[in-house]
């Protein structure tokens, strides 16, 4: 064959090709003009594999730029402040860690501390650079609007147990865990009633509070959402609350919304009970759950220890009167009890606004009586109560401590977590009050609206996500705008241009396409108007009843915003010791796992004394016969791999895992 056509086939030029034939081991000349075809056959071979072999090195070369730059950036970024002082709860938040994790890890270096103990700044400091975190010591800072509160509530519970005309009342209690473990279905239980199946999936989504009677004594019970977003309601349950119940799937264990809800429980200095739920299903293992209490420092009663633990199962009623038993034992020790004779003090727990009946708030009384025709002042807004209804929507002339009520009459909704105060608002107050409106008209109620022309330059490589919210209660409002700013990337931010209670209206629709923003709606409807705009505008508008639901559309627009590269995360080696069976569809060998683990999804490279070769799949791992997900350092087993052939005794599978990155 004619070394020039050779040449051509193999898209290259005459010159490249006669210089590069030595390397290949081919020495015909440097003016050869002919070669034998059988020769040509096998210089095509070692071409093309010496083509595939600079195609890997290569590849090799931008993945090791990749995984520096990105190792670089992940460097920059972490980078945390801390304070003076700082519980081992909030610690473990900011390493990104688990709080048993963390109270193990300060174990074994002799630091005896508990979910909620405080530890000094060079501790912390020593325990966050040896997870790989660069630390500076943060300022002061002065208390924000909810710590204002959370500090308001706490103040009053103090003004009410000082009270010396104060009588016993029934205990308010607090059913807190993490989510679908059970707690409203625990709730259904006690009251013989069926609220989870109104919940969107099962899921509470705002503060309920009810009142049941046992054996002739009466309980507030608040359930609180377990749901990840909705972490101020769970704080505000705690706060409200003199007892709390610890919801715990005896099949799950505890999650990070349990240790949260400890967090609030230890906070707050909650009496509790833990209720270890599900004990009917078959995976439950109730010593596990005790195990991981004692773990953070809830040593059960049967161990040894004070922490009050019943096994229940709700679904089937079952040691449910041992549980409320437990339930009134707490509250005999602790003697809760308020004045009912003195002017009403409340705690906001829901509000909205209600399309024939207006600003609407759910309020739990906390001392006093509050009747109907009382003035009251709540925060920034005020009004005299035309109707009271009780937890089952029943109306009711009065309520006593510990009651729950709905109120209506009020000028605007209520912040969430406000004190309720009967007091006369006189002209100066009213005037004052009306200066500081939390809403506006009842229709734009809890609406905050940026222009377009307010929309700031976005810095170079960062995109925007726009969108405008909408939701049912301001509880909900307050759950979702901090959880869809935890799903903002380096390179993408959430843009909030308005955000509100009520049904979506044609001024948002209006808004929405003029910005290229996104509307969504949660346990909201579009307004008549609305929905005849929606027809023929090109707004895309979702409205959802479950929060995760929201949630995970908004994370996949955003994850749709973010330029990602493919980052090759390095695993062990297998060298091999013998071949079964080699094809490049699937061949099968045994080896020997070096250097770390290897999963049985891993992508690897061939390398034959140090030179990669090949790059292939592994299909499957087995160890004495039995498939495995993964084969550890050290031990001898079988791969089945695919994309390569010509494996031989000696080789070494480079393996690795393929991650997506957020790039630059």
């Amino acid at each position: 064959m004619n070394v020039s056509e050779l040449a051509r086939q193999l898209r290259t030029t005459r010159e490249e090709l006669l210089a590069k034939l030595p390397e290949l081991g081919f020495d015909i000349g440097g003016r050869a003009i002919k070669v034998d075809n059988q020769v040509a056959e096998r210089i095509r071979q070692a071409w093309s594999q010496s083509q595939r072999k600079e195609r890997i090195v290569a590849k090799m070369q931008v993945q090791q730029e990749r995984a520096e730059a990105v190792a670089n950036r992940e460097t920059l970024g972490r980078e945390i402040a801390i304070p003076d002082k700082i519980t081992v709860s909030q610690l473990a938040e900011k390493l990104g860690q688990g709080v048993p994790h963390l109270i193990g890890y300060l174990m074994k270096n002799g630091i005896m501390a508990s979910l909620n103990q405080q530890i000094d700044f060079d501790t912390a400091t020593l325990v966050a650079e040896d997870y790989g975190f660069k630390v500076t010591r943060a300022q002061p800072a002065e208390l924000t609007e909810t710590e204002a509160s959370q500090n308001e509530l706490r103040n009053l519970k103090q003004e009410i147990a000082s009270d010396k005309d104060a009588v016993l009342r029934p205990p308010v209690v607090v059913v807190m865990g993490h989510v679908d473990h059970g707690k409203t279905t625990l709730l259904d239980a006690i009251r013989q009633t069926n609220v989870v199946a109104g919940e969107a999936g099962g899921i509470t989504q705002h503060i309920g509070a009810y009142q049941v009677e046992e054996k002739g004594r009466r309980i507030t019970f608040l359930d609180t959402p377990g749901h990840e977003a909705f972490k101020a309601m769970r704080a505000r349950g705690g706060q409200v609350a003199d007892v709390a119940i610890l919801v715990v799937a005896a099949d799950d264990g505890l999650k990070p919304q349990t240790l949260e809800s400890i967090n609030v429980i230890q906070k707050e200095n909650l009496p509790f009970v833990v209720a270890i739920n599900k004990i009917d299903k078959p995976g439950a293992d109730i010593d596990k759950v005790k195990k991981e209490l004692s773990e953070v420092n809830m040593v059960p009663e049967d161990w040894g220890g004070k922490t009050i633990c019943v096994p229940v199962s709700a679904k089937q009623r079952l040691h449910i009167p041992e549980l409320l038993d437990m339930v009134l034992l707490v509250a005999d020790m602790e003697k809760f009890s308020a004045n009912p004779n003195r002017d009403a003090l409340g705690v906001i727990i829901e509000s909205h606004i209600d399309r024939g009946e207006g600003p609407v708030a759910t309020v739990l009384v906390t001392a006093g009586t509050l009747r109907n025709g009382d003035e009251v002042v709540i925060g920034d807004t005020f009004g005299k109560i035309k109707a009271l209804k009780d937890w089952r929507g029943a109306n009711t002339p009065a309520a006593a401590p510990a009651t729950p009520v709905k109120i209506l009459g009020l000028k605007s909704a209520p912040a969430v977590g406000d004190i309720l105060r009967v007091e006369e608002t006189t002209r100066s107050l009213r005037k004052q009050i009306k200066k500081n409106y939390r809403f506006g008209e009842a229709a734009e109620a809890g609406t905050e609206q940026k222009t377009v022309s307010e929309e700031t330059t976005l810095p170079e490589n960062v995109s925007q996500l726009t969108v405008i919210i909408k939701a049912d209660v301001l509880g909900s409002l307050e759950a979702l705008l901090p959880a869809l700013k935890k799903l903002e990337r380096q390179n993408v931010r959430i843009e909030m241009l308005k955000q509100g209670l009520g049904n979506i209206t044609e001024s948002d629709i209006a808004l929405a396409e003029s910005a290229g923003a996104v509307v969504y709606g949660f346990n909201v409807s579009l307004s008549a108007e609305a929905r005849k705009v929606s027809y023929r505008s090109k707004v895309e508008i979702k409205t959802y009843k479950i929060i995760y639901e929201l949630l995970d559309d908004v994370a996949a627009r955003i994850k749709a915003l973010v330029k990602t590269i493919v980052i090759e995360v390095p695993q062990g080696e297998l060298v091999v010791l013998k071949v079964f069976k080699d094809s490049r569809a699937e061949s099968i060998v045994g080896g020997r796992v070096n250097k770390a683990k290897i999963s049985n999804k891993a992508k690897f490279r061939l390398l034959r004394n140090g030179e990669p070769i090949e790059e292939g799949k592994i299909i499957e791992i087995q160890q004495n016969r039995q498939s495995i997900d993964e084969a550890r350092e050290g031990v001898e087993c079988g791969f089945k791999v695919s994309g390569v052939r010509g494996i031989k005794e000696g080789d070494v599978l480079a393996c690795y895992m393929e991650e997506e990155r957020q790039g630059s």
